[in-house]
């Protein structure tokens, strides 16, 4: 009830800013708002569709305007400029709690009429994209038909109507990639010869020195209940060390700053800590030139199969499972899941919880055992040692 009296408040308040937003009447002729407003992972799932669009038969002559996630700031514009011929960044928690930024943010964005706004998310948000596609001026607006993941249908209902297509969506559980092939097939009426993600680097000098052997430990994640115990990881960094002679080198963004001083106490070999020392595109390189990557399940992974790392593994709890993790064999054979026991116990009846694309658990990542997450490591380790002999 309290929920449900919070959301009618901030629709009438969003309401209300949305009688003071003026948008333009200047077209701008072979214009396209391209808007991606979620997290860092998904954009990598997506951002090689970019240059799909750009270079299409239907699209090669329009300019492309990213609205985009001020999170992914950093790599969209170090690997997209090509592509993206201008960038307009949000800051969505400030968009959501912030009156004042959201009618700034909203003016700034309505500033120019496009000939095609494309908002091409699969789980639409009402006060999010939605909000902004209304508002904006354009010819046409294209979205997904998408599902009810993050929206109400009463929602759903009403922003259906701000777009003037829809793109047909299979409604069976899919990978996140391949849901944005779909989408990006069925608006170019063409099939796609995109495989997996991927991402290329240009030679760069970094101000800090890798080890030349070294397996990452990435602490992050967004939420604490993907986040995998630290005193846990410190166990398989020293198991790595002593059974495989790894460097270690301690990733994670500046929230992760006071699990890294933890980690400290419990890793008593010598170790290089970037712990809230990187950006995103640096941590790009340590990922590229890293041996092996153990995780939580967050955006590092995805960066690693991007990037076609060699040894993947990704600690997870089993939230939205077959949507994001675990990668398909035909995307990445080096991505391995380490999933909670009661997962692993019946795989094949958590696989049909899951075609639920709401479905979300209350299993503790905790229960995932340090000696499970060796055993996976030591095996894979094992067999690629036996394949390279």
């Amino acid at each position: 009830m309290i929920s449900k009296l919070k959301t009618l408040i901030k629709l009438i308040i969003y309401s209300f800013i949305g009688l003071f937003i003026s948008p333009s009447k200047e077209i701008k002729p072979k214009s396209i708002l391209l808007i991606r407003l979620d997290a860092i992972g998904d954009y990598v799932l997506f951002r090689n569709y970019i240059e799909v669009l750009k270079k299409s038969e239907q699209y090669k002559d329009y300019k492309i305007t990213l609205l985009g996630n001020s999170a992914y700031k950093g790599i969209s514009q170090e690997l997209d400029s090509e592509f993206v011929d201008e960038f307009i960044w949000l800051d969505r928690d400030s968009f959501s709690k912030d009156f004042i930024y959201r009618y700034k943010k909203l003016q700034e964005i309505v500033a120019s009429r496009y000939e095609i706004v494309l908002s091409c998310v699969y789980s639409r948000e009402f006060l999010v994209a939605d909000a902004i596609v209304k508002r904006v001026s354009a010819n046409e607006k294209i979205g997904s038909i998408g599902n009810t993941s993050n929206i109400k249908i009463w929602q759903k209902n009403i922003s259906d109507k701000y777009y003037t297509r829809l793109i047909d969506a299979d409604d069976k559980l899919m990978f996140e990639f391949y849901r944005n092939k779909e989408f990006f097939e069925n608006l170019l009426n063409k099939k796609l010869e995109m495989h997996k993600p991927t991402i290329e680097l240009k030679p760069k000098k970094l101000d800090f020195k890798l080890p030349k052997t070294y397996a990452i430990l990435f602490i992050g994640a967004s939420d604490i209940s993907r986040k995998w115990s630290i005193k846990k990881f410190a166990k398989i960094g020293q198991h790595l060390t002593t059974k495989y002679n790894y460097k270690i080198v301690l990733c994670g963004a500046e929230a992760e700053m006071r699990d890294a001083r933890e980690f400290k106490k419990y890793f008593k070999n010598s170790y290089l800590d970037l712990v809230g020392k990187t950006s995103l595109v640096e941590l790009l390189y340590v990922i590229y030139h890293g041996d092996l990557m153990l995780a939580n399940e967050t955006s590092a992974p995805h960066f690693g199969v991007a990037l076609d790392m060699k040894n993947l593994f990704v600690i997870y709890s089993g939230n939205h499972y077959g949507r994001f993790t675990p990668y398909p064999k035909q995307l990445s054979q080096n991505y391995h899941v380490i999933c909670h026991p009661f997962i692993e116990k019946d795989l094949i009846e958590y696989k049909k919880l899951s075609n639920n694309y709401g479905y979300e658990n209350d299993l503790d990542i905790n229960d995932i055992s340090v000696e499970n997450v060796k055993n996976k490591i030591d095996r894979v380790l094992k067999g690629r040692k036996e394949i390279d002999d």
